[in-house]
């Protein structure tokens, strides 16, 4: 969509420290199994102050259409943290429905064609659907939910598009380490056995930002060097040649480090590229060519008994594990 210099990492945990190591951090996002309120507040529900819009600095849209949470709350981060440059599609949309209220803004939102195209390219392509596939979730299907946590005004927000408006946590000094607790607390809410959440950062493009230091690392080798090759034409002072030739040498062994770092980071991001083609990938075709030759030869009954074994094996240990 045009934004620039920006990446989605997964977090492991909510140290501030940790969290301080990765920024610039614009925003989290946290996926969390929805749970449908009965009697008083749900389990994992927001303790925060429900805020109006029109009271609010917040750019906030609510959510109109199903299975794009994901999408809007990256969203969410992106438009409330002026510092992202968003590009002309975002920066376009962000204008024109600014003055929106906050469902009109989610409907502008479903109706961005460029937004709507993107969001739909990660879409897994379905050859076919089985019967009561797209049938609606009940109450014993695991739903889970994406919102956003960004700091604007020196106020922490959730951004839930199942809300009316945005949440207010409260002033924030030091937003990374009240957002930890804000997230703690929303999870001791589940019982002990749920563990199936996630938590991503919208930070800064880690390749830019280690580029940046190894060019200024290059840039003081460099000024070292020319001392060092002064030093050296002067024929004197051996004691300042010792420490420049010492300095040197810390500063290539951190330029290596850092190299190495870019080195991972564009891995990972081939690793990204791969995994999303197999994942947008229509392997259908592929796997029903596979079930007619394993028919052909007469071993598929025998390959579904055994798959059968394995998968029912799997559900007791998981239920051993509870």
């Amino acid at each position: 969509m045009g934004v620039r210099d920006i990446q989605v990492e997964e977090l492991y945990s909510l140290d501030p420290e940790t969290l301080r190591s990765m920024e610039p951090i614009y925003g989290l996002i946290f996926l969390f199994k929805w749970q449908q309120q009965q009697r008083g507040k749900a389990a994992g529900e927001s303790s925060g102050t429900n805020v109006g819009e029109e009271t609010s600095n917040v750019y906030f849209a609510q959510q109109i259409i199903q299975n794009a949470c994901a999408t809007q709350a990256i969203l969410s981060v992106l438009l409330n943290r002026p510092e992202i440059e968003l590009g002309e599609i975002l920066g376009n949309f962000k204008s024109f429905s600014v003055d929106l209220p906050a469902d009109m803004r989610g409907l502008a939102l479903t109706n961005c064609d460029q937004i709507r195209d993107v969001h739909n390219s990660f879409v897994r392509p379905e050859s076919f659907l089985a019967d009561g596939a797209a049938r609606p979730a009940t109450e014993d299907d695991d739903v889970f939910h994406f919102v956003s946590y960004v700091p604007v005004d020196g106020r922490l927000y959730e951004l839930d598009g199942l809300k009316p408006g945005p949440i207010d946590h409260g002033p924030t000094g030091d937003w990374l380490e009240d957002v930890g607790r804000v997230i703690q607390k929303r999870m001791a809410e589940y019982s002990q056995e749920e563990i199936r959440f996630n938590l991503m950062a919208v930070i800064g493009d880690r390749r830019k930002m280690l580029n940046q230091r190894v060019s200024s690392i290059e840039a003081s080798i460099s000024k070292l060097l020319a001392r060092l090759e002064a030093l050296r034409l002067d024929d004197k002072d051996e004691e300042e040649m010792s420490k420049l030739e010492s300095q040197i040498g810390q500063l290539s062994v951190e330029r290596a480090d850092l190299e190495h770092l870019v080195q991972l980071e564009n891995g990972k991001f081939a690793r990204y590229k791969f995994d999303n083609s197999l994942r947008k990938h229509n392997f259908i075709p592929l796997v029903y060519q596979l079930v007619r030759a394993m028919a052909g030869k007469g071993v598929l009954e025998d390959a579904m008994a055994k798959a059968e074994e394995k998968a029912k094996a799997r559900r007791v240990h998981r239920q051993l594990q509870l």
